[in-house]
């Protein structure tokens, strides 16, 4: 019997629904800090029974106390920090950083750039060959957002003019269009050799990543003014559902046009909500190359 996974469903009710492909299954998470979204998805997938668990951060503190409370629920899984796990199977990216205001990389960067797009570029690309070496079939989930409806990749001008014309939300839009359009090119080149890519958005939450926002930003995160500020708010265990269920649904990769590059919103696939310029192939190839020149390495598969 397929499980049935809606907007309101929980991320104890999906890992439920999934636990014999979580169990055994070896998984990367970053942004694991706790009562992030990350975070949460690393204490209900523990839950399960996955062989091991690595925890990718910056810093060893926050790795070490989401350690701690995964030990207080599954004291016998298997965990790493900060250590590339050859075996693993699943990747999913979920650290980054919204409404930033302006700062630069010390090479020139924009800082929601960086940290929401060229890090996540890197890092996969430097893991996947492991990956693939190790699995015939290799998950990744990027953590987006309907805030990439805010604007485009804004390929002449990444970085707002040195600051000058910045946009702390056309920034955040920015770099969430780049975390989908990622995934569209990274499934062009490696879909054939069994990797599957999904991006998602987990709907609103109250996180650590509002650090920047105002409360009345917080009624239009998503470009749109919403009046009640109540409204359409998920938990944090809501929006853990979704990433969770993209990373282990195996519904979900049954059918071909679904392999490649898609979009999740509050746990369904909703290639609708995803904006033209975040799935056109011709951006996706550009972001690609505009990363590599930015990181100084070529990924060639």
């Amino acid at each position: 019997m397929t499980a049935i996974i809606s907007a309101q469903s929980t991320s104890e009710e999906v890992c439920d629904a999934f636990s014999s492909h979580i169990k055994g299954s070896r998984v990367i998470i970053t942004g694991v800090t706790l009562g992030s979204i990350g975070g949460e998805v690393a204490l209900q997938l523990a839950r399960r029974d996955p062989a091991m668990i690595a925890l990718a951060g910056r810093k060893l503190a926050s790795l070490q106390e989401t350690q701690q409370a995964i030990r207080s629920v599954a004291p016998d899984i298997e965990i790493k920090l900060l250590m590339l796990e050859l075996a693993s199977q699943t990747l999913i990216n979920s650290a980054g950083v919204m409404a930033a205001p302006y700062k630069a990389t010390p090479e020139g960067v924009e800082i929601q750039f960086a940290t929401n797009h060229l890090g996540r570029f890197l890092f996969t690309n430097l893991i996947l060959p492991l990956m693939l070496t190790a699995s015939s079939t290799v998950q990744i989930v990027n953590v987006s957002s309907l805030g990439h409806k805010r604007g485009p990749v804004r390929f002449d001008d990444i970085a707002f003019e040195g600051g000058k014309t910045y946009d702390k939300w056309k920034a955040y839009g920015q770099s969430k269009t780049v975390n989908m359009l990622y995934l569209d090119e990274l499934a062009a080149r490696l879909g054939h050799r069994g990797v599957k890519s999904i991006s998602l958005s987990p709907g609103r939450l109250y996180t650590g990543i509002m650090r920047h926002v105002s409360k009345n930003e917080m009624r239009k995160c998503d470009g749109k003014l919403i009046l009640d500020p109540k409204l359409n708010w998920r938990t944090l265990t809501q929006g853990a559902a979704t990433i969770i269920n993209a990373a282990y649904n195996p519904s979900l990769f049954g059918r071909q046009k679904w392999i490649h590059g898609s979009y999740m919103v509050n746990n369904p696939v909703q290639m609708d909500q995803a904006e033209s310029y975040a799935v056109d192939p011709r951006n996706a190839e550009r972001l690609w190359s505009l990363s590599e020149n930015m990181v100084g390495q070529r990924f060639v598969y």
